[in-house]
């Protein structure tokens, strides 16, 4: 399941700034939520099948970046020209989920930011998304960057994009691996997949926790891309995203257009395919 949160941004707290990467202070932001209710997120888990465990970065979600319609860069800050912002949350367990996110984020507010500026996001309206009718094929853009790595001859890791030529196999073997790890066994369904890059991809780099002695950076890639692949991997992929670094909001994706119907017509696109995005 799939919802979108508006969030009103009061400036007259800290002011309308953030810092270009706010990702890890996100990330942060959602699972301080799930801690501080994580009774009640054991019993969403248990609810849906799934074993309760004390880690609550598990796989089953992903969240975008931000929404911003209106902003100005100057250098890495980021500054917020509109009232309300957006980002979308998804989960892969559909049984209590809408329940469970309204207890999670109703009423709640976000400061994100480091020691230059900050932000406070007041949660203002949570709304359902429509599910897709997954298919075999579907066109898909990056609502965060989608981070894949790959091992060095010394053992060291390097990021990549969609130029490593292996890329699609990276892309394929991580969905598989994804489902594994969230069923307890091996993928036995439709085995046939191509992917293909629809956009020129755009390199970011995203520290996380800047300013500290834990600083590090991530590399990832927003594009849009067609996969085609067992409907079961793409609900996979929609509802829990792509790739590496999931649990910090990276890898998170949005149907842009999907495959024929039985008709022979194209299916509906989501509400995002019309709307130039600025993700963030």
């Amino acid at each position: 399941m799939r919802f979108k949160l508006v969030l009103a941004v009061k400036s007259e707290s800290f002011g309308n700034v953030l810092p270009v990467s706010y990702q890890y202070e996100l990330s942060a932001a959602v699972y301080r939520r799930i801690r501080e209710n994580f009774e009640t997120y054991l019993h969403w888990l248990s609810s849906n099948g799934f074993a309760p465990v004390d880690d609550c970065r598990n796989r089953l979600f992903s969240f975008s970046n931000l929404y911003i319609p209106r902003i100005r860069v100057e250098n890495d800050r980021l500054h917020i020209l509109v009232k309300k912002v957006q980002m979308w949350i998804s989960f892969l367990p559909v049984r209590g989920t809408r329940e469970f996110v309204h207890t999670l984020f109703e009423g709640d507010t976000f400061v994100l930011g480091d020691r230059r500026s900050r932000v406070e996001l007041a949660v203002e309206e949570i709304i359902d998304c429509p599910t897709p009718e997954f298919g075999t094929e579907a066109e898909y853009l990056a609502l965060s960057p989608i981070v894949f790595m790959v091992a060095r001859s010394n053992r060291s890791m390097e990021y990549i994009g969609p130029d490593y030529p292996p890329y699609a196999d990276c892309f394929y073997r991580s969905i598989l691996a994804k489902y594994e790890k969230i069923f307890g066994r091996p993928f036995e369904g439709n085995a046939d997949f191509s992917w293909n890059l629809l956009s020129e991809p755009k390199r970011k780099g995203i520290f996380m926790m800047r300013f500290t002695p834990e600083e590090s950076k991530v590399i990832g890639y927003m594009y849009k891309f067609k996969v085609s692949m067992d409907p079961l991997l793409h609900q996979i992929m929609y509802e829990t995203g792509i790739g590496e670094k999931v649990n910090l909001g990276f890898g998170c994706v949005e149907i842009l257009r999907r495959g024929a119907t039985d008709e022979g017509k194209a299916a509906p696109s989501s509400e995002k395919e019309d709307t130039p995005m600025k993700i963030i």
